[in-house]
């Protein structure tokens, strides 16, 4: 489970492997910082998703972030959560947003900063991947009122081309406030978005 003080130590530990004091967290450990009163279930994460910006070697300080604090390190084997070096391509946003960032600098990691993304722009980029894990962390923070689908459904439109069509975007979106029971959260019709057994249509 990931916790701020969890988030700060592998803050910390980024930056003594790589010598940077800035970094992007995405992913699920953003609603770390992002909300309160936050579900047990979307919480259920050991890592945290982070890069180095605004340098060349971003790809090489990610590796060295996962040789050192990455999954299976001895780091990870001694307390139990890890770092994911990623690249800037990794989580799919909208092409804003870093105009919605929030600059975070814990208690734990004095003189490192992580760049967080808003907690709407990481729950598009989990529709974007919309793998089981993806849709059920969308599921929960919609149920609990963490982030708003008629915020998420404003943003499609600045949806790299990375991103699935803006008519699937919203398909998506649809399917999750019909599962929700919230079918009016969002316009046009929901019968075909839905499976009628599972709720949410897997990718094909």
């Amino acid at each position: 489970m990931m916790r701020r003080d969890r988030l700060d130590h592998i803050l910390r530990a980024a930056a003594g492997v790589t010598g940077h004091d800035t970094f992007v967290l995405v992913g699920s450990s953003v609603i770390v910082v992002r909300c309160r009163n936050i579900p047990g279930d979307m919480l259920m994460t050991r890592e945290a998703d982070v890069y180095v910006p605004d340098t060349s070697e971003t790809e090489a300080l990610s590796d060295m972030i996962d040789a050192n604090i990455g999954q299976g390190s001895a780091f990870h084997r001694q307390y139990g959560y890890y770092a994911d070096g990623v690249s800037p391509g990794t989580s799919v946003m909208p092409s804003d947003w870093m105009d919605r960032v929030q600059h975070y600098r814990g208690t734990g990691c004095p003189g490192v900063t992580a760049i967080v993304p808003d907690i709407e722009d990481v729950a598009l980029a989990k529709v974007v991947a919309w793998r089981e894990k993806d849709q059920n962390w969308i599921l929960s923070g919609v149920r609990s009122r963490l982030f708003s689908l008629e915020r998420m459904a404003s943003r499609i439109d600045r949806m790299p081309s990375a991103a699935p069509e803006p008519a699937e975007m919203m398909r998506r979106l649809r399917s999750v406030a019909a599962t929700c029971g919230m079918a009016s959260a969002l316009p046009g019709p929901l019968a075909s978005d839905v499976d009628s057994e599972k709720g949410i249509n897997p990718v094909p």
